[in-house]
């Protein structure tokens, strides 16, 4: 029989394992806020429902108010969960992130690493934000 001299490396060992126990954490969070906000509304062409036509409204006032929900480091830095930001039409994500950074600045060096969703998806680029879009704001890297 032979012996195996490979050395296991506990400290790294555990590491992975804070990891994937950090992003398992970061999965639940995101499904809860997707149960919180549930699918994308009103964003297709044959949609008829409310948000869609409030959007039209909103897009023709010229101010679109968007709701912010934070999670995590964000909630203890803004010491708010929800609040709503009214913005100039059209609005996109990233006249969002600058007027959260006027309200907070302190979220202004971890705006960048966040994990942004737009109505329960990740947000990718810099998309149009619509009347009574919810965008959650959480950390994107937890663990111990």
């Amino acid at each position: 029989m032979v012996e195996s001299t490979r050395v296991v490396d506990w400290g790294r060992r555990r590491a992975i394992g804070r990891m994937a126990y950090a992003f398992a954490g970061l999965a639940i969070a995101a499904a809860g806020a997707y149960l919180l906000v549930g699918p994308s509304r009103g964003r297709t062409e044959n949609s008829s429902s409310s948000s869609y036509s409030s959007s039209v409204i909103a897009t023709e006032t010229g101010v679109v108010g968007v709701r912010v929900v934070y999670f995590g480091m964000p909630l203890t830095v803004t010491g708010t969960k929800k609040e709503t930001v009214s913005m100039a039409g059209p609005a996109h994500l990233s006249d969002l992130k600058n007027a959260i950074v006027r309200m907070h600045p302190e979220l202004g060096s971890m705006l960048p690493s966040m994990l942004i969703l737009v109505d329960g998806m990740t947000a990718t680029g810099n998309p149009q934000l619509e009347e009574n879009d919810e965008v959650d704001i959480l950390a994107s890297g937890v663990g111990g």
